[in-house]
């Protein structure tokens, strides 16, 4: 239960950090030395999405406790090795944004999925951090698909998944939603391969064009789906 309780307690507290920083550009702007967004974003909006995004990260955090305890035997306390936890965290790395890239993209080329379901999270033009959770239920759910994927395939490959593994990934995820749903120009844009802030800001300015990669651009480069003018390394 020990891996739950950690994972969950790491996203309540980003989570919880990420709300103030919402708050705050949502009431005062972004300045402008950090300012990279596309399109200015209409104050106060965030309101009225606390409780859809409220709704979402209980339930999340839920389904995250009960799928540890269910599948604890599953996992190891055991430090495999730093080649194995990095063969670990790069099989459901690129597994969970490859399912996200294809969902994401699937979810705007279908009209009728776009509008009965990712239209919701499209709501917000020019989000702020914790608006990335601000999606439909059913979104949210099928988004884990990926991981699910990843992590049968470590247990298939290494017997068992390393702690270490799950809680470096729940960091990481969440840390990288949230910088590329802030609006701000911050370091992290000079990682390689990494998607930068301004490469999701710019899909959520003009949503049918493309930018449909979440953390790797190679995705939107390999299927000519990149929007063009974007100028994400």
């Amino acid at each position: 239960m020990i891996v739950g309780l950690v994972a969950v307690g790491m996203s309540i507290l980003f989570n919880a950090l990420a709300l103030w920083v919402s708050w705050r550009i949502d009431r005062d702007g972004i300045p402008a030395a950090l300012d990279g967004q596309a399109v200015r974003r209409k104050p106060g909006a965030l309101k009225a999405r606390l409780p859809n995004i409220g709704l979402n990260l209980v339930s999340q955090w839920i389904g995250a406790l009960a799928a540890f305890w269910y599948f604890e035997d599953c996992f190891t306390m055991t430090w495999q090795g730093t080649g194995v936890v990095l063969a670990q965290l790069g099989i459901v790395l690129v597994l969970d944004d490859a399912w996200f890239y294809w969902m994401h993209r699937v979810l705007h080329r279908n009209r009728r999925l776009y509008r009965a379901i990712h239209k919701k999270h499209h709501e917000a033009f020019a989000p702020v951090p914790i608006e990335y959770c601000y999606v439909h239920p059913l979104e949210q759910s099928a988004g884990t698909v990926g991981i699910a994927v990843g992590v049968v395939l470590c247990l298939a490959l290494f017997g068992q998944i390393s702690v270490w593994t799950i809680w470096i990934f729940v960091g990481w995820r969440i840390l990288h939603e949230l910088e590329i749903h802030s609006g701000l120009r911050l370091p992290t844009r000079h990682l390689p391969l990494l998607a930068p802030m301004a490469h999701h800001d710019l899909h959520h300015a003009k949503p049918h064009k493309g930018n449909f990669a979440s953390a790797f651009t190679v995705w939107d480069r390999l299927m000519g789906t990149r929007i063009e003018g974007d100028a994400a390394p």
